[in-house]
């Protein structure tokens, strides 16, 4: 009986253990990250855009979602912006000139040389057969309207350093490096990211990625689908179907230097089948939703800021503005910060380590 007893209290343990951590991730389960909350905030209506592959937050006009289809045909090549909630704000036709490259899988917002642009990745290839003729598509970022309008977009053209071809449903872009991150999908093994900077004077020539790491070993996170990186770089989420990890930027360090470290697994994600698009609204919530020809759902993830809520409570002491406990504001390598008690914070209310 003793026996029986220790056996089933190891097996509870060992469930334990299981349920309190994450994938296997270079050998390593991963730690849980149970900062965020989801809910159903809309719906994406197949009458607005059918099997939505990518999803990004204006930086334009807040409050607002570009979203765009993989089905891109020669009278259809368009982005919607829409509320949270699914409703049909503005589209914008794109036009893509002579490079005319369906498949578009991911779209992405970034500043540059301070300038907002929307960057849409025509980087899907199922069948293998594109080999370096995969272009990023960039405009300047239009204002949230309604109706009906027309951009022409430029374009950079770019192939993979093993000069082969590669099945990609995810493009990024980090602001403080100006630089595109890619994530190539595998099935049955590791997936891998790959940078590009942003620049406009590329010509019509085959750009080459530079290959940054693999994420993880095995397939324990395979068929990468979709990711973003937060407005103030600190962030960068990616996802498959099952999961979504979560690196952290520590200071001013590359994105390099980062996505080699190992993550965390974000506890609320609940499997959307055919989940491919994440968007940060900012550092603290993000947004996804399915690729499917029906009526599907928009989740928003959420965690709560990290400054007291006295951060606002703010006297003069020794010449500058500051309460008790000291509370001040800090431009430190070109970005603002709040400093508390010798703690930073980013103005969104996430602590820096």
């Amino acid at each position: 009986m003793k026996r029986i007893l220790l056996t089933i209290l190891s097996s509870v343990s060992l469930l334990l253990s299981w349920a309190d951590s994450g994938i296997d991730y270079d050998g390593v389960n991963l730690d849980l990250c149970d900062d965020f909350t989801r809910s159903e905030c809309g719906t994406m209506y197949k009458s607005v855009m059918k099997e939505v592959s990518g999803m990004a937050a204006s930086r334009v006009t807040t409050g607002y979602l570009w979203a765009h289809g993989d089905e891109n045909l020669d009278e259809d090549r368009k982005i919607v912006a829409i509320k949270p909630d699914g409703i049909l704000a503005m589209t914008v036709k794109v036009n893509t000139g002579s490079s005319n490259r369906d498949d578009w899988e991911d779209i992405a917002t970034g500043v540059y040389d301070g300038k907002h642009y929307i960057f849409i990745g025509a980087i899907g290839d199922n069948k293998l057969k594109y080999k370096d003729e995969y272009y990023i598509y960039y405009f300047e970022e239009p204002s949230v309207t309604s109706g009906t309008r027309t951009i022409s977009a430029s374009y950079i053209r770019f192939g993979y350093p093993d000069n082969q071809a590669h099945n990609t449903e995810t493009l990024m872009y980090d602001n403080m490096e100006q630089m595109f991150y890619i994530v190539d999908k595998v099935d049955g093994g590791a997936c891998t990211l790959y940078k590009l900077p942003f620049k406009k004077d590329y010509g019509t020539g085959v750009q080459v990625l530079t290959e940054v790491t693999t994420l993880g070993t095995g397939s324990s996170f395979e068929l990468v689908c979709g990711g973003d990186i937060s407005p103030d770089g600190q962030w960068m989420a990616i996802k498959n179907k099952k999961y979504i990890l979560l690196w952290e930027r520590r200071g001013s360090e590359s994105l390099d230097e980062t996505a080699k470290r190992r993550p965390v697994q974000i506890a609320a994600y609940k499997k959307e089948e055919q989940g491919e698009s994440l968007a940060w609204e900012n550092n603290l919530s993000f947004y996804t939703t399915s690729d499917s020809k029906k009526d599907t759902p928009i989740y928003k993830y959420v965690r709560p800021s990290a400054i007291p809520t006295d951060i606002n409570d703010v006297d003069i002491c020794d010449g500058e503005r500051r309460s008790s406990p000291c509370v001040r504001k800090r431009l430190i390598n070109g970005r603002v910060y709040i400093i508390r008690d010798d703690k930073r914070y980013t103005i969104h209310g996430q602590i820096v380590r």
